[in-house]
């Protein structure tokens, strides 16, 4: 019985990290590490960038819509993930667990989680391609102390 229990932490970690390793081979380190001697800056908010940015009020409107409309859309997604792994977990826990249905859920889930970094990566090149200028997006990528952006949070 404790094999059971231990199953879907386990499928879980395995699918999860699949993930890790496809994105880790695809993906150099591009992130710069200050050198010892400069302070860590505190993260910025975003109206702190949008001053040092000096956006004008165009494309504050389009950048405040472009956010809006991204977080709608995750909230969406990870709403499926959640119900998908409900569903997962109470096939696991089944006396008899069906082995194609935990397949089919933990790819319905992957699925879900590459829905999920798409709609990251097409929210972040709308902010780098159509809305800022070339400079801009220069000047937010050294704000950032980064050399390209990552897909954890839209501007």
């Amino acid at each position: 019985m404790k094999i059971k229990g231990l199953l879907f932490p386990f499928i879980l970690t395995l699918v999860l990290s699949s993930f890790g390793w496809a994105q880790a081979e695809t993906a150099p380190d591009t992130t710069v590490k200050p050198k010892p001697t400069e302070a860590l800056q505190s993260r910025l908010t975003r109206r702190e960038i949008m001053d040092k940015l000096q956006v004008t009020k165009d494309q504050k409107h389009l950048l405040q819509q472009n956010r809006a409309a991204y977080r709608k859309k995750i909230a969406v997604i990870e709403g499926q993930i959640k119900v998908k792994k409900v569903d997962l977990e109470n096939e696991v826990e089944k006396a008899d667990p069906d082995m194609d249905k935990i397949d089919q859920l933990t790819s319905e889930i992957g699925g879900l989680l590459a829905q999920k970094y798409s709609t990251q990566i097409k929210a972040e090149l709308e902010v780098e391609k159509k809305i800022l200028t070339p400079q801009q997006v220069e000047q937010l990528k050294a704000l950032q102390g980064q050399e390209v952006f990552v897909p954890n949070d839209i501007f």
